[in-house]
């Protein structure tokens, strides 16, 4: 018998085994669904908080997030660099270098922003470089200094968010109510 070869099921069976498969099939879409909709909340929540965090920014940052090749970013800023400077947007790099207004990134700068940035986002406490290595410790020490000031600082900068938020909402009740009763 071949997989999936269902000729010696009966009809009712069939339509069991078919409902069997749709509840995988159904939970997997309810909790597609219910992610959607969470990443929707987020970014209407981050966008009130700061403007410039827009879907495109999220969606920009989670393809380079998740990426395996950290060249095809870069080279995807390079051609959209070149195309604003062939709309005269911004100016012209000497020589078509990306970087030629700014200071290259080293590989312990990029080591360094590899850990802040895991430590920020709450990732695990594995830098994937050689254990003990130069490499390693500055990863670790990065991903420490990350996990410690979004621990220090999330609270605080979300209390001023708040904050500002409900100083800025009306005063619960009918603003037209007469207060002598």
């Amino acid at each position: 018998m071949t997989t999936g070869d269902n000729t010696k099921l009966s009809a009712e069976d069939r339509q069991k085994l078919f409902a069997h498969h749709f509840r995988k099939e159904l939970a997997a879409e309810n909790a597609r669904r219910m992610a959607v909709a969470e990443k929707a909340a987020n970014r209407k929540l981050a966008k009130a908080a700061d403007p410039t965090f827009t879907a495109q920014k999220f969606d920009h940052y989670l393809k380079a997030h998740f990426g395996e090749d950290d060249q095809k970013p870069v080279d995807r800023l390079r051609s959209d660099r070149e195309n604003l400077e062939w709309l005269g947007l911004i100016p012209s790099t000497s020589g078509g270098d990306l970087l030629a207004q700014a200071d290259r990134v080293d590989r312990e700068g990029m080591t360094r922003a590899k850990g802040y940035k895991a430590g920020l986002l709450g990732m695990d406490r594995v830098s994937g470089y050689d254990a003990g290595s130069v490499d390693d410790k500055l990863w670790l020490e990065s991903y420490d200094a990350g996990r410690t000031e979004y621990e220090t600082d999330i609270p605080d900068i979300l209390a001023r968010i708040q904050s500002s938020q409900d100083s800025e909402e009306p005063p619960e009740g009918d603003p037209f109510e007469d207060d002598a009763d």
